[in-house]
């Protein structure tokens, strides 16, 4: 097997962690965006649900989601991150291939809770494996590259079921279903290039094989200083962890230790809740239904503007990979916040008149908001959490927030028809005074994640701990370092043992004659 090395290696990295991503978006898009639920051979498969059975048989996948979470939960940390993803796609192919072979309710029911345990996996393991193994200096960019395949997925997922919808066979929706099986096959034909992390390597005594990933990554030798000090650095925090022993469940719910795990937890968190309680789901799976029944689209236009408004929601989830790392995680998500807000307030405001020009109005911003929550609000979600966990209990804690997600989403899923049926337009309000709330909650608790390594990010709870972490200013500065100050940063480590002083002590000293710039 070809050994890739640097620049080659991260964009494998980058490719695995986009087909996954691109099939996660695929999937959720699959159900409402796209129409399958609009054909009516479909609906005859499922012997002509009530409606709360047709929304149970969508939202039962992010149940499926949730419990893969919990199998991270439980598993991942022992078998690895790229064994993990290949485990997980695996799980998908099996959910998808029952899906298209479909012929009844309760079969639907157990292949989607199925697939979504292979994606709810996945989705713990790939950002773990991209923020551990993805260059401080950019990672918040080439991270964008994940969020960015998600709505990609939804799109294509949307034209596609459309396309497909008037089909006069079960070609209408088993073709979109199989089509997932493609991507998870590509996704498992990539694996083998990618590397496992050098700090899941260090953290179970694999230090050789650690040395000589870094290496890779770095595209340098084996013994070369930048190798040696990165790696000086990761086992620096390896060790200290190594000293408390092997984490137990509920310390992952506990603050007693020095890495404060549960404060950091609830931080991680934040960004995935926020995903979900922004209301991005009552648009993505309801954007069509919502247009036809309270704006007087017809069926064939609504469909057609669902679709239109997903392909523009792609495009703009694109533009933070110029600009996250520039201004930070916290900036991007509370201008991403406010934005969000003002669009639902407007959206909200409209549906109060039935006039054109307030369809029109409502239909707009609601194009709007898509555009302002993937421009920042998505891409942090999707990258946060793992960049403030502890080595020690990252997998554990990647779960966790995982999990929130997943069940969130469910939430918000089953109850949206609810609240558009009793409260109307008045629904949107809520979703605007949540996304509100998202600014003061990253301004104080928030800490910056751009350009530091995530060992850097240890030491700012480990060195500084306070609950209102956003309030000291050494949290929340944007560090701006290029690949070549990363280099000399590492090269630096490489003899600290030598020197009689830790990477933390080494670290200040070259911040304070660093000519890295921070904002």
């Amino acid at each position: 097997m070809v050994e890739l090395r640097g620049k080659a290696l991260l964009a494998a990295i980058l490719i695995v962690s986009g087909l996954d991503f691109l099939l996660f978006g695929r999937w959720r898009a699959n159900t409402w965006a796209g129409g399958i639920l609009a054909g009516e051979g479909f609906l005859e498969m499922l012997g002509d649900p009530s409606p709360t059975l047709t929304g149970l048989v969508a939202a039962i996948y992010d149940i499926g989601c949730a419990l893969g979470a919990v199998a991270a939960f439980l598993f991942g940390e022992k078998i690895g991150r790229k064994r993990s993803i290949i485990i997980a796609n695996v799980i998908v192919i099996v959910g998808a291939a029952i899906q298209t072979a479909c012929f009844s309710y309760a079969q639907m029911v157990v292949a989607r809770i199925i697939a979504g345990v292979g994606v709810g996996f996945s989705t713990v393991a790939v950002p773990i494996l991209q923020t551990e193994t993805l260059p401080a200096h950019n990672r918040g960019a080439m991270l964008v590259v994940q969020s960015g395949l998600i709505i990609i997925g939804v799109a294509t997922a949307s034209w596609l079921c459309f396309g497909c919808l008037y089909a006069n066979s079960s070609m209408q929706w088993r073709f979109p279903i199989a089509c997932q099986m493609l991507f998870s096959g590509l996704c498992l034909l990539c694996c083998p290039f990618i590397c496992e992390t050098p700090r899941w390597l260090a953290k179970h005594g694999r230090v050789d094989e650690a040395r000589h990933v870094i290496a890779r990554l770095l595209d340098k030798n084996d013994e070369g200083p930048e190798v040696k000090g990165q790696l000086n650095e990761i086992m620096e925090v390896v060790n200290l962890e190594a000293e408390m022993g092997e984490p137990t469940w509920g310390e992952v719910f506990t603050n007693a230790t020095k890495t404060r795990n549960l404060q950091r937890l609830v931080l991680g968190m934040g960004p995935f809740m926020m995903n979900q309680w922004s209301g991005i789901n009552v648009l993505c799976y309801y954007l069509a239904y919502i247009l036809q029944n309270y704006l007087d689209f017809s069926t064939e236009m609504s469909l057609i503007l669902a679709s239109v408004a997903f392909t523009q929601y792609a495009v703009f989830s694109w533009p933070p990979f110029f600009y996250m790392d520039r201004i930070g995680r916290r900036w991007t998500v509370m201008l991403s916040s406010a934005g969000c807000a003002a669009c639902m307030f407007v959206i909200a405001g409209c549906l109060l008149s039935t006039s054109y020009a307030c369809a029109a109005a409502a239909t707009a911003f609601m194009f709007l908001y898509m555009d302002c929550f993937t421009l920042g609000i998505l891409p942090v979600s999707w990258s946060y959490a793992a960049e403030t966990q502890p080595l020690r209990i990252r997998n554990k804690a990647m779960a966790v927030g995982v999990f929130s997600h997943w069940l969130s989403n469910f939430v918000v899923v089953m109850v949206t028809p609810i609240g558009l049926d009793n409260i109307g337009g008045n629904f949107f309000w809520v979703w605007g005074v949540i996304c509100f709330l998202f600014i003061p909650l990253t301004y104080y608790f928030g800490v910056e994640t751009s350009g530091r390594t995530l060992e850097q990010v240890d030491r700012m709870f480990m060195d500084e701990p306070r609950l209102m972490m956003g309030l000291n200013p050494n949290h929340t500065k944007v560090v701006k370092y290029s690949k070549e100050d990363e280099e000399k940063r590492f090269a630096a480590f490489a003899d600290v043992k030598e020197r009689k002083m830790s990477v933390s002590e080494m670290d200040r000293r070259l911040s304070v004659g660093s000519g890295a710039s921070s904002a």
